[in-house]
């Protein structure tokens, strides 16, 4: 008896699962976004608006990634380079974009919030130079928009 329970219920269970993921009728929509997708949605959001604004030179594409507020704050800038200059305090001649995750947690799936660590290597005037910013994104109708960009927490400043 006890082996025929834990064989018939997880049949049980599978069966349902294929049942209710079937249908014949053309107009019901599957869900579209999976556990994979959402996590990786964040990060690469963050790494486009970074990308568009410093690399790309394109303010459109990076407003879009943005809040309302972020993109009327971007509205006032006339390029990317300007906005990433005076806004970020970020002038790359070479740069490249990596997401810090050493020291990632784990993030639930059903959050609406997310936290990115970005370091930004790159050369300016023949220089190296290597940047990091947290990036404070939300999840808004499906889509991971940057709310906020913090400064390098490891900067110095009056050295």
């Amino acid at each position: 008896m006890r082996f025929y329970s834990l064989f018939f219920i997880p049949a049980m269970l599978c069966g349902a699962a294929l049942l209710t993921g079937c249908s014949d009728d053309p107009d019901t929509k599957e869900p579209t976004s999976s556990a994979a997708t959402i996590a990786e949605v964040p990060e690469s959001n963050a790494v486009k608006f970074f990308n568009a604004i410093l690399i790309e030179n394109n303010l459109e594409k990076a407003k879009k990634l943005a809040v309302p507020s972020l993109a009327r704050v971007l509205d006032s800038y006339s390029t990317g380079k300007a906005a990433g200059r005076t806004l970020f305090n970020m002038r790359f001649d070479k740069l490249e974009i990596t997401v810090e995750d050493t020291n990632k947690n784990v993030r639930e799936f059903y959050t609406d919030k997310a936290e990115v660590m970005l370091i930004f290597t790159g050369e300016y005037d023949g220089g190296k130079r290597v940047d990091m910013r947290m990036v404070k994104l939300v999840n808004q109708k499906g889509k991971w928009l940057i709310s906020e960009i913090k400064t390098d927490p490891f900067a110095r400043t009056g050295v």
